[in-house]
């Protein structure tokens, strides 16, 4: 070992490890500055995406494939499912379970429960909310593979990239540069390991799964309803003349199709064109109808109930309606739930691990903060209503709250049935400083 080698190794054993890893990250320029904006630490080949319609034979082939023993493969269930969330309906429940996750408040805190501010910040980031949503995701179409890997200068995360449902394969734990590919990238162990994270079971084809026969028959209903306009929305035209002659049917068809959109018959003589019969009135009801059917049974699906979703005539008593809302909060919480125990026992020791920007966050733990925010009329007639029953207030506490500079205390007068004092003056109050 020469001197140089030595000189470094002392240094380097003098050295906080957290210096070290610093420099490391620093070092590390394919993950960090603005000249990487956008890479990842694997390379996927991107292939055009084609919408075509999906039927029940596509589905059962999907899930056959996924659920392959030995070469299991998600390609046709990622592309089922990214069809089958073009349904509004579908697409709006998911998130609006999402949403309520993503807009609940949250804080990091120490082992006596108290909140760390400073830490509770490095979470209050982009990257953060995309993690969260992907994870949340994964409930509803299976596993998630969640890339943290781009860091900015100040060595913060900049994203939470998602890997493509097509280009992996939960169950061999490997990134497909192709989507159909027998072998890839090892995302679980290895050197790729620090950079991903799994979201949700191996074998798990989330809630999509179970929702896909619904959807593919609102499908089916949307599209025969807009066929039905297409044939009977505008009544057809037919002709009917005794000019036997070519010459004359040839204008008559043309004469039809300048004045109509659709369809126009030229008949001959006796000839008779006879359609079945057709509803008089609120023909679209029969289409309209089965599919607020199935969009009640979707929502019943996702949110447990249909009160909330797409509903224009919600009936029922007061007790009914509870009960939805409670069986609607059953599932927020669940969902919270499951949002603190990825964050706890898997993003905050990779977050150690990735930089040493997110050190702050060593032995805290993150909670939903459960606390409720009033408006200041609200809070200042319960400040007043606690002071009157005679409770101390933090009134530095409230000032914060309403931004109302507290400066003193001014206490109420006394019971005009209390006696007083000789020389003393009831309507006189006295303030403390």
């Amino acid at each position: 070992m020469s001197f140089i080698d030595k000189l470094q190794d002392r240094i380097l054993r003098n050295l906080p490890e957290s210096k070290i890893r610093v420099q490391m990250a620093k070092n590390d320029t394919g993950r960090t500055g603005s000249n990487n904006k956008g890479k990842s630490a694997v390379e996927l080949k991107r292939e055009p995406k084609a919408f075509t319609v999906k039927t029940l034979q596509d589905w059962k082939n999907a899930v056959a494939l996924a659920t392959d023993a030995e070469n299991p493969s998600l390609l046709f269930l990622g592309q089922l499912y990214e069809n089958l969330l073009l349904d509004a309906h579908t697409f709006n429940a998911i998130e609006t379970r999402v949403y309520r996750v993503l807009r609940s408040k949250y804080k990091m805190v120490n082992d006596a429960g108290e909140e760390n501010e400073e830490a509770t910040k490095l979470l209050q980031s982009p990257w953060f909310e995309e993690f969260l949503r992907h994870a949340l995701w994964s409930k509803f179409t299976g596993p998630k593979v969640i890339e943290l890997f781009e860091l900015d200068d100040e060595l913060e995360l900049m994203r939470a990239a998602l890997i493509p449902m097509e280009h992996t394969n939960p169950q061999k734990g490997i990134i497909l540069k192709t989507p159909g590919d027998e072998n890839g990238w090892p995302y679980k162990e290895g050197a790729l390991a620090r950079y991903y994270l799994q979201i949700g079971h191996d074998r798990d084809l989330g809630l999509l799964n179970q929702l896909t026969p619904l959807i593919l028959a609102k499908k089916l209903a949307m599209g025969s309803w807009l066929d039905y306009i297409e044939k009977y929305g505008i009544p057809g035209v037919w002709i009917t003349t005794d000019n036997m002659t070519q010459g004359r049917a040839d204008e008559l068809l043309e004469m039809g199709l300048s004045m109509i959109s659709n369809h126009v018959g030229v008949i001959r003589g006796n000839e008779k064109i006879e359609l079945g019969e057709l509803p008089k009135t609120d023909a679209h009801k029969t289409f309209q109808e089965l599919i607020g059917v199935i969009n009640s049974e979707i929502s019943k699906l996702i949110l447990g109930q249909d009160a909330t979703s797409d509903q224009k005539d919600v009936t029922g008593t007061y007790g009914s309606l509870k009960v939805m809302a409670e069986v609607s909060n059953d599932r927020h919480e669940s969902d919270k739930i499951f949002g603190s125990a990825i964050i706890n026992k898997l993003l905050l020791h990779r977050l150690s691990e990735l930089s040493s920007y997110y050190s702050g966050l060593n032995g805290l733990t993150f909670t939903w903060d459960e606390s409720e925010d009033m408006d200041n009329i609200t809070l200042i007639d319960k400040v007043v209503a606690l002071t009157d029953s005679g409770y101390t207030i933090d009134f530095a506490d409230i000032a914060k709250r309403t931004g109302i500079p507290i400066t003193g205390f001014q206490s109420a007068g006394p019971d005009p049935g209390t006696p007083k004092k000789p020389g003393e003056d009831p309507t006189i109050e006295k303030t403390k400083k």
